[in-house]
């Protein structure tokens, strides 16, 4: 899953055509989860479409007193806007495919969950043009899919209290970002 969603997004990074337009956006709603760092890219390809990429990675270690806290991630995923007036203005309606590693503990309970997620995703918001180049989109998502998981007693200890596979569903992408359009 892992080099299908790369090969995604190489793909995506290689395309060239005429009267293409490029952004690139990140979400700060995702650096109030821990500086979850982040960065998404986009091409249009068409008048109401185009092909987004993101990429997460939250790498940080925390304290709470003498306990970790743990929301570390890395973040993969490809997909599509539609935008029914004009790309990167006004409302958008967007789908993709993702795969995220994960370690979240010690923040509300000491047991601590690790695993892979892989899913697909849906999306609308709002892209408001502050001016030609600078946007800021507003928008909320949810993904599904499947998830490999761990769930440990507490952050340190490493005794397994649970283990197996199970589906998901989760809220994605709260989405509060600043968009450079080229």
């Amino acid at each position: 899953m892992k080099h299908l969603l790369a090969a995604l997004m190489l793909l995506l990074a290689c395309t060239v055509a005429r009267a293409q337009q490029w952004a690139v956006q990140t979400n700060l709603m995702d650096y109030l989860n821990f500086g979850t760092l982040n960065i998404e890219g986009a091409v249009a390809f068409h008048q109401h479409w185009s092909a987004t990429a993101v990429a997460k990675l939250n790498p940080f270690h925390f304290k709470k007193g003498e306990e970790p806290l743990n929301a570390r991630q890395q973040v993969l995923g490809a997909g599509v806007r539609y935008w029914p007036w004009h790309v990167y203005s006004g409302w958008w309606a967007g789908t993709r495919i993702q795969y995220q590693e994960y370690n979240r503990g010690g923040i509300r309970n000491p047991t601590t969950d690790e695993g892979d997620r892989w899913g697909l995703g849906i999306s609308g918001g709002f892209s408001y043009m502050i001016n030609p180049h600078l946007n800021i989109d507003i928008g909320a998502g949810v993904w599904g899919g499947w998830d490999r998981y761990t769930t440990y007693s507490c952050p340190v200890c490493g005794l397994v209290e649970d283990k197996g596979a199970r589906p998901f569903i989760l809220p994605n992408d709260l989405l509060l970002a600043l968009v450079y359009v080229f």
